[in-house]
């Protein structure tokens, strides 16, 4: 069972400010509120940058220790050594971080990382190349991106230096930080970013770093890419399921013996059953309409036509279970944007993935939609089709670009597709309309009524 997190703590945040961040995990959501200048966005990326193994973001931020407690009685603390340097990379501030992980029974597991750059390190790495995360360099040149491995063989760093990049971690620890899947939705939800090949790749999607790629397109128009992507990845897999079948149909048939366990009525129902999903997925968009559906003459079967259609309404059964899963979402997704929509539709299209019309029937480029729509639609979008199961979802100021009315839907539609996909969010907000009506959700950063 993968581990949750359970509470943070962070003490003399900005030699100012200790917070203990308890975690919801009956409801999966967890609000936090407070002051400006209080570091709820800060505690967001610091959370982040744990899960992401980004931990030169620990020696940017002044801090004296910091804990990440989890459901399975793991602790994780973070301290700073008083040492100080001067990264040579980006010329700011840096400290060493000390790393000790505790779990009941076990012996204690410790790690003390040297810098991310060493000082002799640094004249083989051009400026140009900046470490965005633990196993990841950019060149904001190009936006190429390499792993440590991959940029020690093209610099040519000597083996004697090149320790002080890998940074290997003990095994338990990198065990328990890769278990969780974590991503942080920053504000800018908007801004062009790189098309992605592969629909299930998540990990850089909300980074900055992302930017400076030469290649973009708007963010609203890559979530309908990959929707297209994933109704032909899901349609592959109807096809191939359906072909194994099919092949094997005729001998099941034939090799059939006794007599058919449904009754001719419980026959009949079963058959109305495929043609009521079938519908359903074709009113969701994700098939076509090219179908005739199987319509029983009045009167008796014979029993071998019986068990034929028997063994037809288990496979027809089984293929169309492929579509479970996505038509849920499908029609959450839907149902989610037209009440956010005023006088426009959201339909699933299987060669541009969505589209939006208007009240009159044509066709509303996506990038004319408005920014709170926008911003509406690719949280919504990423929320159900993009997230994994159990992953751990930071978002930072939801609010943005909604009025009041989507404000207050929010948490209810954000619980509604996490019955669905069943991970765990951390929110920070300024916004009064969410938190109204969920304030046991609410952890306080100071105080907000003033």
């Amino acid at each position: 069972m993968v581990a949750r997190l359970k509470e943070f703590r962070i003490n003399h945040l900005f030699g100012l400010y200790s917070h203990i961040i308890p975690i919801n995990l009956d409801e999966r959501i967890t609000i936090i509120i407070g002051p400006n200048g209080r570091g709820k966005t800060i505690c967001l990326k610091f959370i982040e940058a744990l899960f992401r193994k980004r931990f030169f973001y620990f020696s940017e931020i002044p801090f004296s220790s910091a804990e990440f407690e989890f459901d399975n009685g793991d602790l994780l603390k973070l301290e700073c050594a008083d040492d100080r340097d001067t990264s040579l990379l980006d010329r700011t501030p840096s400290r060493s971080i000390h790393y000790t992980l505790h779990s009941d029974g076990k012996e204690d597991v410790l790690w003390m990382p040297e810098r991310v750059l060493a000082r002799e390190a640094r004249r083989f790495i051009p400026p140009n190349w900046r470490q965005a995360n633990y196993d990841l360099w950019i060149d904001e040149n190009d936006g190429e991106e390499l792993t440590t491995e991959e940029i020690i063989a093209r610099l040519r760093i000597p083996s004697k230096l090149a320790s002080s990049l890998r940074q290997d971690m003990p095994g338990p620890l990198n065990e328990l930080i890769k278990a969780v899947d974590c991503h942080l939705i920053e504000t800018q939800r908007l801004v062009a970013l790189p098309p992605e090949t592969d629909v299930r790749e998540f990990r850089h999607f909300y980074e900055r770093e992302r930017v400076r790629t030469p290649r973009s397109q708007l963010a609203i128009q890559q979530k309908a890419e990959k929707l297209k992507a994933i109704l032909k990845e899901t349609l592959a897999h109807y096809a191939n399921r359906s072909q194994s079948l099919d092949r094997t149909f005729p001998l099941r048939v034939f090799e059939a013996q006794g007599s058919p366990t449904l009754s001719e009525d419980e026959l009949r129902r079963a058959l109305e059953t495929l043609d009521q999903r079938r519908e359903a997925l074709m009113t969701s968009g994700i098939l076509d309409t090219d179908y005739r559906p199987v319509r029983l003459r009045a009167g008796a079967i014979n029993p071998g036509v019986s068990m034929a259609l028997e063994i037809y309404v288990t496979d027809t059964s089984s293929k169309l279970d492929v579509f479970d899963d996505i038509r849920s979402k499908i029609d959450l997704f839907k149902e989610l944007i037209s009440k956010r929509f005023i006088d426009k539709t959201l339909h699933i299209d299987l060669e541009s993935g969505f589209k939006i019309t208007s009240r009159n029937g044509s066709d509303v480029p996506l990038d004319k939609l408005s920014s709170g729509e926008q911003h509406q639609l690719i949280l919504i979008f990423d929320l159900l089709f993009e997230v994994t199961r159990n992953s751990l979802i930071l978002i930072d100021e939801p609010e943005l670009s909604l009025h009041v009315a989507w404000q207050k839907a929010f948490i209810e539609s954000l619980s509604r597709i996490i019955s669905l996909n069943a991970f765990d969010v951390i929110l920070a907000t300024h916004s009064p309309a969410i938190v109204a009506m969920h304030f046991d959700l609410a952890v306080e950063l100071g105080p907000v009524d003033a």
